[in-house]
């Protein structure tokens, strides 16, 4: 289907969303709110956490009225002058989701797993760039991703996940222009909760679950939860698994209705392989007989590959009500992960023998340590026709990295031979083995971040909404590695007498300071109509050193380089321009907004594609990306449900400088970035009658087709994807089954250069996964 004709059902979807929020604002009257009230009254009591009745809010449908992700105070969503939207926990169950993608598939500007199907951590795009390393939050405290190691959310721990789209620094500090994604997650409730699940699905993946939650004492003054998850199978790749360990307590205490601390920590553990893969175009095209036969071909060794991760999180959400005006707030959390990563991957092939691929095999292991802290002071007044909330914070983050590389294509500067052998794709033989890996890079990356931010939100007549906000950074960051191979390099060249400036060390230290702020206007209708503008800046540092090396032709020893010039990158920049409207019928569980949005983000970090050891960086310049969104989220309160989104991009290097012997990018679409998507999302469940509690639910899914490389030569294909679901919910029970890609439609998520061939990652095939739950 070409991009028209989905932007047309997109847009038709959208029609039937507004008038069914306009109905249900002339005729549902309060439904939402009396029901949100009888909960609220099932968890009242001395010192109980208004939490309790927006976490139940969030799992019985699938609006929410407000968030503090935008403003980071209790806010209405419609007040916020950036585009917000929140997928709560009954759409993550009526979807069935198993990971990040499956949650952020239909939300509006967000790109899920742009590199086709990768078990080994989560990857997003938003409004164009890409948000994997600095974009993902866990309540509200950052939580960065290195290359091989981060924190897999496993959404069964999630009560909502909030996505806010544009520039986030003026309260968050380091980030991307294109927005984040904020997890929120499972906390005690007042009220006592117990369930248990089991599931079977494709792939032969077995998973078992329990999520537990209730008061401790009659007084309701100590609280409890603890979620857990047991997944053990395999993914489309054969020899590939998808193995997990999940375990999340958490307690609050709340002596009394103005104080509460809660304590929380999870334990993580994955097992996956080698599910990224680079297969050579010609055999993914939609012609070739073993399309997708290859689809779950297996490229590396089944007693190497591997990708283990462990990771744990611990600390506290700490609030205080002084009084009717001042409120104190911090969040505190330490989280580390562990990586063991051996890799065996595709590098080169021929045009006479495509089937035949060359590998290479590498090991990573990687330590990273995330700590970080939030203060928050609050102030609410009213002056007559003025009702004002003020919020002034310090926030602290501090991220050590250290890496240990082994193997890979540099060892062969080393004097190692082939690593693994080659394969055969059509025809494999595996145990071939893999050679003793030397080591070829130790790094270590240490960066600090203090930040002191303010915001003021004031409301004239209940009418107007201004809001304006602050922050100023300072981030420290420090870079070490040693080279072996490059060492290597260096000792050649001194043997030939050949002039050179290649450090024994590569490392830089970098000291950056930088002011971030939003300026926004709403205007609030009483039909639930907001029109809004912002204007919002960002700032990011990345803990990576810019090197910029000079190349020879040494006569023996080929295209080597000379000298590297190490120098600090300069902080990335961002600037958004943003203008929407919002509608939120009064007494109506819906949400619906329109934005257009200008985007420019300067000094952009790039690799060196002039440098044969793939070491050196350059800052491509500017990247300019303009766009409209729309989505819809519908809950009549009948049984009927309806999720919508579109997003148009027009997105381009508008400045760039590359190193000698590149070539500019200049009017260049940034890669892997589409230029349209589209989902939509309906749901029915039966109210009563003979088949009262089941459930149906179905959806699409488009993404427009993108590049692959920066001067767009490589293209990657449009997809059209189709899941669904059924349910029955017979008292305590609950039975269901869920299907991603329902048509089994065989596409491509990414595809890249490699030596003599274009290789290419397919998207996940259908999987279906069937659950049985117990509730009491």
């Amino acid at each position: 289907m070409g991009a028209a004709g989905v932007s047309a059902l997109a847009l038709a979807a959208m029609v039937p969303a507004l008038g069914c929020a306009t109905a249900l604002a002339q005729g549902a009257g309060g439904t939402a709110a009396v029901q949100l009230e009888t909960l609220s009254v099932a968890g009242s009591g001395t010192g109980i956490p208004a939490g309790t009745a927006s976490a139940l809010k969030a799992a019985t449908s699938y609006v929410v009225p407000n968030s503090n992700t935008g403003t980071k105070t209790d806010t209405p969503l419609r007040e916020v002058p950036q585009s917000v939207s929140v997928v709560t926990q009954k759409q993550i169950e009526d979807r069935g989701v198993q990971n990040l993608a499956d949650a952020l598939g239909y939300s509006a500007g967000v790109v899920t797993s742009p590199q086709g199907q990768d078990g080994r951590f989560d990857q997003l795009i938003i409004r164009g760039f890409d948000q994997t390393q600095r974009g993902i939050y866990k309540d509200g405290l950052r939580l960065p991703q290195t290359s091989f190691s981060g924190f897999p959310i496993e959404p069964y721990g999630v009560e909502r996940i909030d996505v806010l789209r544009g520039p986030s620094s003026g309260l968050f500090g380091l980030n991307d222009p294109g927005g984040l994604v904020n997890f929120i997650t499972k906390k005690p409730l007042a009220v006592p909760y117990r369930e248990i699940f089991g599931g079977y699905g494709s792939f032969n993946r077995k998973q078992f679950g329990f999520d537990l939650s209730g008061p401790v004492n009659p007084e309701k003054t100590i609280l409890y939860r603890v979620t857990g998850l047991l997944r053990e199978g395999g993914t489309q790749v054969d020899d590939a698994p998808l193995d997990r360990i999940y375990i999340a307590p958490a307690v609050t205490f709340a002596p009394s209705a103005d104080t509460s601390l809660t304590l929380l920590g999870n334990y993580q553990k994955d097992r996956t392989g080698d599910t990224f893969r680079a297969i050579p175009r010609d055999y993914t095209n939609g012609s070739n007989p073993y399309r997708a036969r290859l689809r779950s071909r297996f490229l590396g060794e089944p007693n190497f590959s591997r990708f283990l991760a462990e990771h744990f999180e611990g600390g506290y959400q700490f609030s205080h009500r002084f009084d009717d005006s001042w409120t104190v707030r911090q969040n505190l959390r330490y989280a580390h992960a562990s990586t063991d990563y051996n890799a065996v991957y595709a590098t080169d092939s021929s045009p006479a023998a495509p089937n035949i691929l060359g590998r290479s095999a590498q090991t990573w292991l990687e330590e990273y340590g995330v700590f970080t802290v939030d203060t928050q002071l609050q102030h609410d007044s009213q002056f007559g026709r003025i009702k004002n909330t003020a919020l002034v914070g310090v926030d602290y983050s501090k991220i050590n990295n250290k890496s240990n590389q082994f193997g890979g294509p540099s060892a062969a500067l080393l004097g190692a031979g082939p690593l693994v052998g080659p394969l055969d794709i059509l025809n494999p033989v595996y145990g071939t083995g893999v050679a003793t890996l030397p080591q070829t890079r130790l790094a270590r990356i240490d960066q600090e971040q203090v930040g002191l931010y303010a915001q003021d939100q004031v409301k004239f007549d209940d009418r107007w909404v201004l809001s304006l906000n602050g922050r100023y950074d300072w981030v420290t960051t420090k870079t070490t590695a040693t080279n072996p191979p490059i060492d290597a390099v260096r000792q050649q060249l001194d043997a030939f007498g050949i002039p050179n400036a290649i450090p024994a060390v590569f490392g830089a230290n970098q000291d950056a300071q930088a002011f971030s702020g939003r300026a926004g206007l709403s205007y609030l209708f009483d039909n639930g109509l907001t029109p809004y503008v912002s204007a919002a800046r960002s700032f990011n540092v990345l803990p990576v050193y810019v090197q910029q090396s000079t190349t020879q032709t040494i006569p023996g020893l080929g295209a080597i380089p000379t000298s590297y010039n190490i120098l600090p990158p300069k902080p990335e920049r961002g600037e958004t321009i943003e203008a929407g409207v919002k509608f939120q019928p009064p007494g109506a569980a819906s949400s619906i907004l329109f934005s257009v949005f200008d985007t420019k983000k300067t000094n952009a970090l790039t690799f060196d594609p002039t440098d044969p050891l793939q070491q050196a960086f350059y800052q491509v310049g500017e990247i300019s990306v303009k766009g409209f969104e729309t989505e819809a989220t519908v809950d009549l309160l009948n049984g009927f449900k309806l999720i919508s989104s579109a997003t148009v991009l027009s997105a381009e290097v508008t400045k760039d400088e590359p190193p000698a012997g590149a070539l500019s990018a200049v009017g260049r679409r940034p890669i892997q970035v589409p230029n349209f998507t589209a989902a939509t999302w309906a749901d029915y469940t039966v109210q009563d009658g003979p088949f009262r509690g089941l459930g149906l639910g179905a959806g699409f899914r488009y993404v427009g087709a993108s590049f692959g490389d920066p001067q767009n030569t490589i293209r990657v294909p449009d997809y059209f994807l189709v899941d669904a679901a059924i349910r029955y919910q017979y008292e305590n029970w609950r039975f269901q089954v869920a299907a991603n890609n329902l048509l089994d439609r065989v596409f491509v998520g990414t595809c890249s250069q490699q030596i003599g061939f274009v290789g290419c990652n397919y998207g996940e095939g259908r999987r279906v996964t069937g659950t049985v739950s117990y509730r009491w």
